[in-house]
């Protein structure tokens, strides 16, 4: 007996000491398991590759309020457990820390805090506490919330902001709102922060583009985070300035002139890159009037094996507009399908511009097409549905034409966006032993592998059709261009859903649509059943015994 005790003393001896063994390992050490589909949780291979290449101490401070009811203490649990992986990964070069703002409060703070001021107009107000013009001070943020305290609904100020902090330079995150791009957004941020040299997008301007300040804003201000955005005119020049690492040309639409073709097909011929976002017409939205372009870049695409077509594609697979229709005295907006918002679930190919993306709206595109060959690779990036077609000028846009009297054979899919990479030949290439009127040499072909995206349109740019997905395509293109496409996979965790095969049966919805519903329910009950009638049958069979 005494032995039996001895062995079950040194047994809870042992699990014992090994559990504390295990939580002094785990103080030094984070790890978790991530058995998500596309691995959500799991720090990408871009962000491991940014912070171990830290050189200089990194600091991210996170001001959350503490006690936040949910779903925001889930964001605050969330930021800490991505911040210990973070500081991890960088081999202590980053560090974080946790504060919350009303525990840093004074008794003065207090006390302006209880003291309720009335303006003219007999509204309530009180003045900022110091750690409030602080927070502002630093850009954090403060959100209004909803919590339940003493039995009452009561609004709360609230904060969710993250500092981050390198040498004398610091980021902000004013507020976190949503982390299924935290990381994108904090590894992007910390990038910034630590590169010597902030890449330089050329915007082409001259030809009655869009302006960046007016159908720009949302792209200007998305591109701005990482790169520097710069309007360029090519007018009197053959050559783009040397700084600028990528060219973007959005919605020309008087032609390009000689000298500017130069300057566009040598800056390509330096191994760099360039997008273009081709109209064949472009549409003013308030009233739909059709405005036809001349961009003149067909001749110098189609030395490179692309060529845009004027056809719009049109497809049945569309977005929506709300058109005004009078119903006897009244005026209702109805929501009508437009053929000419092609809708794409997914984009094409596995480029990392397009993986993940889905819920893209392509306005107002024409086909385009490229041809591989010469050391140059071709790979389609966005594609219509196969209930496409294309329509020829004059185009007939209109809302409210009526698709009921007119018989459309679907001639899809078309190819809407592409990319070519790799050696390409000059469009001058005839120039090749002599020099431009800049006295620099002409290239014949491309000294690096240069990179081309061109599009069949430049309205899924503007600010009307700035969707999050539409944003993240027009990042993923530049990240593709400045070869920095490690951000890419990073971006499109939030836009990766599991699509549900949309030509499945009816009868194997209904079957998917009742199992979950009824099935569970269904399969306990049946299980209850054969428990009870087991003991039943055990029971009967003691009683005879």
């Amino acid at each position: 007996m005494r032995a039996d005790l001895k062995n079950a003393n040194v047994l809870v001896a042992a699990v014992v000491g090994s559990l504390i063994l295990l939580n002094l390992i785990a103080l030094k050490t984070f790890w978790r398991v991530d058995v998500t589909r596309d691995h959500a949780y799991t720090l990408s291979q871009g962000t491991k590759e940014t912070l171990e290449k830290l050189e200089d101490p990194v600091t991210i401070t996170a001001y959350f309020t503490g006690q936040l009811p949910a779903p925001y203490s889930g964001n605050a649990r969330y930021v800490r457990d991505l911040l210990t992986e973070y500081r991890s990964a960088s081999k202590g070069k980053l560090s974080f820390e946790f504060i919350d703002p009303s525990q840093e409060e004074t008794e003065d703070d207090k006390a302006t805090k209880n003291e309720i001021k009335r303006d003219i107009f007999g509204r309530a107000y009180r003045e900022p506490t110091s750690v409030e013009k602080e927070l502002a001070s630093l850009g954090v943020a403060p959100v209004e919330i909803r919590v339940v305290e003493d039995d009452q609904m009561q609004t709360k100020r609230a904060y969710m902001g993250l500092v981050i902090r390198h040498q004398e330079k610091k980021e902000v995150i004013p507020v976190v709102q949503n982390v299924a791009t935290l990381e994108y957004d904090l590894t992007s941020l910390i990038r910034k922060l630590t590169r010597p040299k902030m890449p330089v997008i050329g915007i082409v301007q001259g030809h009655g583009e869009p302006a960046l300040d007016e159908k720009l804003r949302t792209l200007q201000a998305s591109l701005s985070e990482m790169y520097e955005v710069r309007p360029i005119d090519l007018s009197s020049k053959e050559k783009v300035d040397d700084d600028v690492d990528a060219l973007w040309i959005i919605g020309p639409k008087t032609a390009f002139k000689t000298n500017e073709l130069k300057a566009v097909d040598q800056f390509l011929m330096k191994g760099k890159s360039a997008a273009f976002f081709l109209d064949s017409v472009q549409v003013d939205t308030r009233t739909f009037q059709p405005t036809e372009t001349q961009h003149g870049l067909s001749d110098l695409l189609s030395t490179w094996g692309i060529t845009v077509s004027d056809k719009l594609v049109a497809d049945a697979r569309s977005g929506h507009l709300n058109v005004q229709e009078r119903r006897g005295f009244m005026v209702v907006s109805m929501p009508v399908p437009y053929p000419f918002i092609a809708l794409l679930q997914k984009l094409e190919g596995d480029s990392p511009v397009s993986q993940g993306l889905t819920g893209i709206t392509f306005p107002f595109a024409t086909q385009v097409s490229a041809t591989p060959g010469d050391g140059r690779t071709v790979t389609v990036l966005a594609r219509s549905s196969e209930k496409s077609w294309l329509e020829s000028r004059p185009y007939n846009i209109d809302p409210r034409r009526d698709w009921r009297s007119e018989t459309i054979v679907p001639t899809g899919p078309y190819d809407l966006m592409v990319q070519v990479s790799g050696k390409l030949k000059s469009h001058f290439a005839a120039e090749a032993n002599t020099s431009s009127a800049s006295g620099t040499p002409v290239l014949a072909e491309s000294t690096g592998d240069a990179r081309i995206i061109v599009a069949g349109g430049s309205s899924f740019l503007w600010d009307d059709f700035a969707s999050p997905p539409n944003q993240a395509l027009a990042l993923n293109v530049a990240d593709w261009l400045l070869l920095d496409p490690s951000l890419l996979a990073m971006r499109t965790r939030g836009f990766n859903d599991a699509l549900i095969k949309p030509d499945l049966s009816d009868a194997t919805r209904n079957a998917a649509k009742f199992g979950n519903a009824l099935g569970v329910p269904v399969l306990l009950a049946a299980v209850g059943v054969f428990r009870w009638r087991m003991r039943e049958r055990r029971r009967k069979t003691a009683a005879n015994v």
